[in-house]
């Protein structure tokens, strides 16, 4: 087929430049509901995704390229499918340039040999354990749950010469618990997706799902607050990294692209904070090169290679990362799909994090915050206030403040986790949040 999309490609004189991504999934997938199996499934797909990369000039003569994208399923038409990938990218109007040039791919640990020897096999075991550690928390009652995992296997080709594969592996898993009884009935949905399944953390997350379960049913209302929030593990994640579809507010501030349309303030060499920093020195980098990260791939979908990018340095913009076109426009090296973040560790103890009195956000309904000015006024799902060591659970109000304002004044933790997307502290003491009861 690969050949066939070639050959159909190399006739079309239009066609500038082009890349071909082969991509073929195996999936295997359960639904269970209460206590048996609704639904196993093993689904096979394959796909090709074609970009066409057509110069075309304007009636003043200007010169200008333009990028279009067409997916063509094994034995489909491939000659009108081209067409229309030709005519869209005429119609686009960007500044000239062209696609990568070949370049060394990295060796990365992205597919989990244990999943890929059983998928089956192994989908199971892992609802099966997350039945087993749900027996042990009485109060709750697992009524639902979906494991799906997959194996994909992509080839990139292009017309610079570039003729690559990588294998990747995704396990995803989530389940509802509800605890309680009629009208006093409360739900906790947690999801969780990884490349690894022992990156699932199984027990530690379903025990702790279990105890947020049994804290809602005490959960009261909020107050008005203001100082000392403290957040952890996959909470703590999201908020700093984003989510895997999302992206983050550093993502999107250091992006290449939103430099050269002028949407970001950031600098090379300037603080990314607006003032002082109060709390620890900022360092963080994109990357896509991190083991089994859920964002790490070892070329991305234009052939870049995956990188470590310094992103920041002690509070100061290091690089911006961009993708071929925006490098070309900024005169920077390309750097390709962003990656995970990955933060170093802090000098904090988590014991001295969780000292004193302070807030503790367990879980956001959504944590969404603007993703050009940081601003956000968040729902807090489950929340704790601790005062003298003594936890009191409390569900709604909004945590409110300015992410970039929070992370100038941060204490991190020395102990680190892998949360899919982030790699860095395990915790982090925000000193000065508002919750808005």
């Amino acid at each position: 087929m690969i050949g066939k999309i070639r050959k159909a490609i190399e006739k079309n004189s239009a066609i500038k430049a082009w890349i071909i991504r082969q991509e073929s999934i195996q999936s295997s997938q359960q639904y269970e509901l209460k206590d048996h199996a609704e639904a196993i499934r093993d689904v096979k797909n394959e796909l090709f995704t074609v970009d066409v990369l057509c110069d075309s000039r304007d009636k003043d003569g200007k010169l200008s390229s333009g990028l279009g994208t067409v997916s063509i399923l094994p034995g489909g038409e491939i000659q009108s499918a081209l067409e229309k990938a030709v005519l869209t990218a005429q119609l686009v109007r960007n500044e000239p340039y062209d696609f990568a040039d070949p370049a060394p791919i990295p060796e990365l640990e992205l597919a989990d040999p244990v999943f890929q020897k059983d998928p089956e096999g192994e989908i199971n075991r892992i609802l099966a354990a997350l039945k087993q550690t749900s027996d042990l928390y009485p109060h709750v009652r697992l009524t639902a749950a979906e494991c799906f995992g997959e194996e994909k296997n992509t080839r990139l080709i292009s017309s610079k010469g570039m003729d690559a594969r990588q294998t990747t592996t995704d396990i995803y898993l989530q389940w509802v618990f509800i605890g309680g009884e009629g009208n006093d009935e409360v739900e906790t949905f947690a999801e969780i997706q990884r490349r690894r399944i022992s990156d699932l953390n199984l027990e530690e997350e379903a025990s702790l799902r279990a105890q947020y379960t049994s804290d809602l049913l005490q959960a009261g209302k909020p107050e008005n607050y203001t100082g000392p929030v403290v957040v952890q593990g996959g909470t703590l994640a999201v908020m700093v990294a984003g989510d895997v579809l999302g992206g983050s507010l550093l993502q999107a501030l250091s992006n290449g692209g939103l430099k050269y349309s002028g949407e970001t303030p950031w600098e090379i060499g300037k603080s990314i904070f607006r003032g002082e920093v109060k709390g620890d020195d900022f360092t963080a980098w994109a990357n896509r090169q991190l083991a089994y990260g859920v964002p790490s791939s070892a070329f991305d979908n234009e052939g870049i290679p995956a990188q470590r990018v310094p992103l920041i340095s002690d509070n100061k913009l290091t690089s911006f990362t961009a993708d071929q076109r925006f490098a070309h426009y900024l005169d920077m090296e390309p750097t390709g799909s962003f990656g995970s973040l990955e933060l170093p560790p802090g000098e904090t103890s988590t014991l001295d994090l969780l000292s004193g009195s302070y807030i503790e956000i367990a879980e956001f309904s959504w944590f969404n915050p603007n993703r050009m000015t940081g601003d956000f006024a968040c729902e807090i799902r489950l929340g704790y206030l601790v005062e003298n060591g003594k936890k009191k659970p409390f569900k709604g109000g909004m945590l409110v403040g300015n992410l970039l304002d929070a992370l100038a004044d941060v204490s991190w933790s020395r102990e680190t986790g892998f949360y899919g997307n982030y790699l860095g502290p395990r915790g982090a003491r925000f000193n000065a949040l508002q919750v808005a009861g």
